[in-house]
């Protein structure tokens, strides 16, 4: 089995500071949720991971969860250990939950500005506001320009549609569609641009029309070019190496940025790198494994239930989670 090393990282990394959200929104492959467990980057974990980062060539990331505001000032104790290591930081991801008013919003975001962060990325979109208000984005957006802190709306094409709904209260996902019809999931999914993997799988059971027998997914599924990808990456609160496209796989970022990825600790993962979905599956097969007979909607979804069988009957292995992203999934 070959040995998968990293040589240099790409600057625009994403930090998972938490999995705990004030949200379960049906599109989120990272499966984060308020019933995930409450850890959070310890800010000694975050000096280690942006010296390992600037280091590598990654000088400037983004801040994720989860909910990053979920503990301000554990968020606000990464960002400072980002100044300290010379990483920049693009921008926070943030649902807006945690607006409670202007006062206490502008004073957040000018310990933040403070701290070397000038741009907040707000979600909106219908998945979530099933948990969260529109007025919550609009109002933070306003005390965002109110402070000289830059944002974007992800996805602002969204904003259209939430708007027709009462501002001031969340709706569930069926209030659209009886409003814009029984399609509408699917439709605003396709327009998203949805990774499906983690909770996001949910959404193409619900609108695959034409599932395949898993030996259709095995044909011609390499996946060693997307499990090792760089091109969006991210780092979580456990140093876990997280794929883009490829979550419940994970990699400790030291392993893979010093000596590379032990072949027996790292088995599953490797498998992928070198003999894709098939040496997964057959891997899986070996400890009982048994394929859905009704098919699979993607070859992700092939992939996301073998992950799982292996991590619920092998002892939660090193490369695969990390813990509640299956449960919570």
């Amino acid at each position: 089995m070959g040995n998968f090393k990293l040589g240099a990282l790409y600057p625009g990394a994403g930090i998972i500071v938490t999995y705990k959200c004030s949200a379960a929104c049906l599109h989120c492959c990272y499966s984060s949720s308020p019933k995930r467990d409450g850890a959070y980057m310890p800010e000694e974990t975050a000096d280690k991971i942006f010296a390992l980062l600037h280091k590598m060539g990654c000088r400037s990331v983004h801040i994720g969860g989860g909910e990053p505001f979920m503990n301000f000032e554990k968020l606000l104790a990464v960002c400072e250990s980002a100044a300290r290591h010379r990483v920049a930081i693009d921008y926070i991801e943030t649902n807006a939950s945690w607006y409670t008013g202007e006062d206490a919003a502008a004073l957040k975001l000018k310990k933040l500005k403070s701290a070397g962060v000038d741009c907040l990325l707000i979600s909106v979109d219908p998945f979530h506001n099933e948990f969260i208000p529109y007025n919550n984005i609009k109002n933070l957006a306003n005390a965002c320009r109110k402070c000289g802190v830059g944002t974007f709306l992800w996805q602002s094409r969204f904003e259209r549609v939430v708007a027709q709904m009462d501002e001031s209260a969340a709706h569930p996902l069926e209030e659209y569609e009886r409003l814009f019809g029984g399609d509408f999931i699917k439709t605003i999914a396709e327009s998203y641009g949805i990774g499906y993997n983690g909770r996001a799988l949910r959404i193409l059971e619900r609108i695959s029309r034409n599932k395949q027998p898993y030996g259709y997914f095995l044909k011609d599924a390499q996946c060693s070019e997307r499990i090792t990808s760089l091109g969006h990456f991210h780092v979580d609160l456990h140093c876990n190496f997280i794929p883009p496209s490829c979550n419940g796989f994970t990699a400790d970022i030291f392993d893979l940025c010093g000596g590379g990825l032990d072949g027996e600790k790292y088995i599953n993962f490797m498998s992928v790198v070198s003999g894709g979905l098939p040496a997964l599956f057959d891997r899986a097969v070996s400890f009982g494994f048994i394929p859905d007979g009704g098919g699979y909607a993607s070859k992700c979804a092939l992939c996301f239930d073998i992950k799982k069988y292996i991590y619920e009957n092998t002892g939660a292995p090193a490369d695969i989670g990390p813990p509640g992203f299956y449960e919570e999934s």
